[in-house]
C-alpha cells in the first residue's frame, strides 16, 4: 500500500511523533496525546484507531494486502500507535479502552514479527515484550493470549510458550493434540537452542509427562 520512499519519511516523521507523544504524557497532557495519534493515524496510515479497533485482525491485514503482501510496515505502525494509545488511556484510568487497544497492538506487532520480521525504526521487537508482559497478555482474550504464545515459539522463549499453552489449556482454547504437537517441536531442536528459550531436555521430557496426564484427567 505505501512504497518504500514514503514510508521512510513516515518513519521519520513517527519519531518525531514518539517524541512529541513522551513529552505530553510527562506533561500529563493525555488529552493532547490523544489528538495527535487519532491525528497522525489519519493522516499517515489512513486508519483510526476505532476503526481499526472495529476491524478483525483478518480484515484489517487484507485492508494492507496490496498485491496479495501484506504491508507488514503499515500494520506494524498501527500496532505501535494503539500501543501508545493504551498506554495514554491507562494512565487516564481508562482501563477497558485501553486494554482493547493494547490487546488489538499485541495481535498486530506478533503477526508482523513472525511473518515479516523487525521492522525498521518501529523497535517492534521491544513493543512486543512489553505487551506480553503487560495486562494484554494477563487481562486479554482467549485469542490474545494464544498471539501472545505464536510470538513466544517463534521468538525462542519456550519456558514461556509452555507456561502460555497451559493457560490456554484452561482457557479451553487448546486441546491435547496442539499441546503434543508444540512438544514435538521442541523435540526436534537442539538442546542449546532449548537452553536459550530456558529449557533443558530433561525439562522438556518431563512437560511432556505433565501434559499427557493432565489432558487424559481432563478427558476422563
Amino acid at each position: 500500500m505505501f512504497d518504500r520512499d514514503y514510508f521512510m519519511r513516515m518513519i521519520n516523521q513517527m519519531s518525531v511523533a514518539f517524541g512529541a507523544l513522551m513529552g505530553l504524557k510527562q506533561q500529563g497532557k493525555h488529552e493532547e496525546a490523544l489528538l495527535l495519534i487519532d491525528e497522525f493515524m489519519s493522516k499517515e496510515l489512513r486508519m483510526r484507531a476505532r476503526l481499526a479497533l472495529g476491524l478483525s485482525d483478518a480484515d484489517l491485514i487484507a485492508m494492507f494486502g496490496g498485491g496479495g503482501r501484506p504491508d507488514a510496515e503499515a500494520i506494524g505502525a498501527i500496532g505501535a500507535f494503539l500501543q501508545e494509545e493504551g498506554d495514554v488511556l491507562a494512565d487516564m484510568g481508562r482501563e477497558a479502552e485501553s486494554l482493547q487497544r493494547l490487546e488489538k497492538a499485541l495481535r498486530l506487532i506478533g503477526y508482523v514479527l513472525r511473518t515479516h520480521g523487525p521492522v525498521e525504526g518501529l523497535d517492534l521487537e521491544r513493543r512486543m515484550e512489553r505487551l506480553v508482559e503487560g495486562p494484554a497478555r494477563l487481562d486479554g482474550s482467549a485469542q490474545t493470549l494464544r498471539a501472545a504464545w505464536e510470538w513466544q515459539e517463534h521468538a525462542g522463549r519456550y519456558a514461556d510458550a509452555e507456561n502460555s499453552l497451559y493457560e490456554l489449556f484452561d482457557a479451553g482454547d487448546a486441546g491435547p493434540d496442539e499441546g503434543l504437537s508444540f512438544y514435538e517441536r521442541l523435540k526436534a531442536l537442539a538442546d542449546e537452542a532449548l537452553g536459550r528459550g530456558g529449557l533443558s531436555r530433561d525439562e522438556l521430557r518431563e512437560g511432556v509427562r505433565q501434559w499427557n496426564n493432565l489432558t487424559k484427567e481432563t478427558a476422563s
